[in-house]
């Protein structure tokens, strides 16, 4: 309730302005102002009214500039670096952790194996373990990162926008 009230607010805020930016959000609303920050998770949005509301990257749909944002940066490219090496970071890891249950599982069989050769009955515990683990890795399906893949694609979109991704 209280962030369609902040919602509403901007909108008030900054309706008239005709010279800002534009923040198109997945619920189909649009929201002038000037993108005014960005993190590996939300934008911040300042209003004309000195207001700034923070949106989750899932959230957002798409950013349009008013100007050119390579003429007049609306942010530092370092802080847009920092967001976008995160957000990439995050994403890979989804994507690899598939990968990680068929390494940790072929651990656990060498492990199991090497125990059983020492001759201690829990080696073929452990290698049992490892065994069921890597073939759950094998045959699960490779993981979906909907989130992580949307805020990279926003961020993408913004370094697009700006110039410093060709």
């Amino acid at each position: 309730m209280t962030r369609r009230w902040w919602i509403g607010a901007l909108l008030v805020l900054v309706g008239v302005s005709a010279w800002a930016d534009t923040l198109y959000l997945k619920s189909g609303q649009k929201i002038a102002g000037e993108l005014c920050g960005v993190t590996a998770d939300a934008v911040a949005w300042c209003a004309a009214g000195g207001l700034k509301v923070t949106f989750l990257l899932s959230d957002v749909a798409r950013v349009e500039f008013s100007t050119d944002p390579t003429l007049v940066p609306r942010l530092t490219e370092a802080e847009w670096r920092k967001a976008m090496g995160r957000a990439q970071r995050e994403l890979v890891s989804c994507r690899t952790a598939r990968a990680g249950l068929i390494l940790g599982g072929l651990a656990f069989v060498a492990g199991g194996y090497w125990l059983g050769v020492q001759g201690h009955a829990t080696g073929n515990v452990i290698l049992a373990l490892g065994t069921v683990a890597a073939g759950l890795g094998v045959v699960a399906a490779n993981p979906r990162c909907p989130a992580q893949e949307e805020r990279v694609k926003v961020l993408t979109r913004i370094g697009l926008d700006h110039g410093w991704l060709y």
